[in-house]
This record gives C-alpha cells, sequence and structure tokens, in this order.
C-alpha cells in the first residue's frame, strides 16, 4: 500500500517496480468548500492530496519509467466548468497545466491528463445516499449523457492515454459532456 502523500511511501513502492511501462495516477480522497468559508485544511488539504501527490508521485516513479512509458494524471471536469468550490477547480486546472509542463519537460515520456465528470465510484457510494442521489441528479442535468460514468468507462479513457504513443501534452474529458453544455 502507497500513501500518495507522503514521498517516502511514494520512493519505496516505485522502488519495488522497476521498468514501469506507465503510470497512471487517480485522485486522492480529499474535501471541498466554498471560498467565502476559507477553510485553509479544505482548500490547502486539496491540493496537498490531489496536486501535490501526483506530481511527488510522478517524481518517484521518474527514475522506472522506461523511455517510451505513459504517465495519466487525474484532474476533473471541473477545471474546464467549475460548479462552486474555486479551489476545487484550481486544483484540476493545475494537474491539467502539470501534465503539459511534464510532457514538454520529460519528452519522449508521454505525459496526459484524464478529466473525469461524476463517476459512480467508491468516493460517491460512501457518502450518504441523499448526498449522492442529488449530486446524480444534478449530473443528469447537467450533462449530454444524461448519467454519471461508470468506473470501467474511465478505466478505458485511462487506458487510451496510456496505449496511445502519439498523444502527449493532453487533457481527455471523459465527462459524459458536461463541458459541452
Amino acid at each position: 500500500m502507497v500513501e500518495i502523500t507522503d514521498r517516502a511511501s511514494l520512493a519505496a513502492f516505485f522502488a519495488q517496480a522497476p521498468g514501469l511501462t506507465g503510470l497512471f495516477t487517480p485522485a486522492a480522497s480529499y474535501r471541498t468548500g466554498t471560498f467565502r468559508e476559507g477553510e485553509a485544511e479544505t482548500s490547502e488539504g486539496l491540493f496537498q492530496a490531489k496536486f501535490w501527490g501526483q506530481y511527488w508521485a510522478v517524481h518517484a516513479a521518474l527514475p522506472f519509467l522506461r523511455a517510451d512509458a505513459g504517465v495519466v494524471l487525474m484532474s476533473g471536469a471541473a477545471s474546464a466548468r467549475p460548479l462552486g468550490a474555486p479551489a476545487y477547480a484550481a486544483c484540476n486546472a493545475a494537474l491539467e497545466g502539470l501534465a503539459r509542463g511534464l510532457a514538454v519537460e520529460l519528452a519522449p515520456l508521454r505525459i496526459n491528463c484524464l478529466s473525469p465528470g461524476t463517476t459512480d465510484s467508491d468516493l460517491w457510494r460512501n457518502r450518504p445516499p441523499e448526498q449522492r442521489e442529488a449530486a446524480y441528479a444534478q449530473w443528469r442535468d447537467l450533462t449530454l449523457l444524461q448519467r454519471p460514468a461508470t468506473m470501467e468507462e474511465q478505466a478505458h479513457a485511462a487506458l487510451f492515454l496510456l496505449d496511445n504513443e502519439y498523444m502527449t501534452g493532453s487533457t481527455l474529458y471523459a465527462d459524459g459532456g458536461y463541458t459541452m453544455r
């Protein structure tokens, strides 16, 4: 098990996995909040877990990635279409910028970013049913496909980015058309 916010844990994890052909850094657990609430724990904790966790995961994995490897970071559709929680939107946008910056610096490694929308996952399944159903109902109203994604759909999107040998510095919005509305 690896703790994405602990650099020593990341280093120990990747030291056991030489010759990696790919790396996918799915998002960590975090909370969001409004700007007016101004809770440092929420806003800074979000960046610590989601942004810095992925940043340092790539850094720790770098010596063990093959020259032709693919890396997929994970942001979220709020980067392109915020729906409250400005720190969350900013964190996701920062991850997409990180993917572009790393693509330039680390070429020929391929670095891309997956930007999913609401996905029927443990993140939502572990929340109270009324909160989850309200979020899913809102998502149905906001997307072209009118439903949350499945984990399998997001996995296919990540595999596409890992496997495509001519794609780098890009963000793929697997969001059911959320950013189109």
